[in-house]
């Protein structure tokens, strides 16, 4: 084969693959973004569980 046959041969191999890699990759890393975040918000190990809104005044206080 010439050299002019290779030179084609892999510009049409550039051409083919290179925008398949791409999305592979884009792809793959899609992926593994989505796996790497977390579900929902995350609670300090401090705090319960569940926080109350406001807390309720005392009986007589005014407002």
């Amino acid at each position: 084969m010439d050299r002019k046959d290779w030179n084609r041969i892999g510009l049409a191999a550039a051409v083919l693959l290179v925008p398949g890699g791409f999305l592979l990759g884009a792809t793959m890393l899609a992926r593994r973004a989505g796996k790497a975040a977390p579900e929902g918000p995350v609670t300090p190990k401090d705090e319960p569980e569940t926080t109350p809104v406001s807390e309720p005044s005392p009986p007589g206080s005014l407002d």
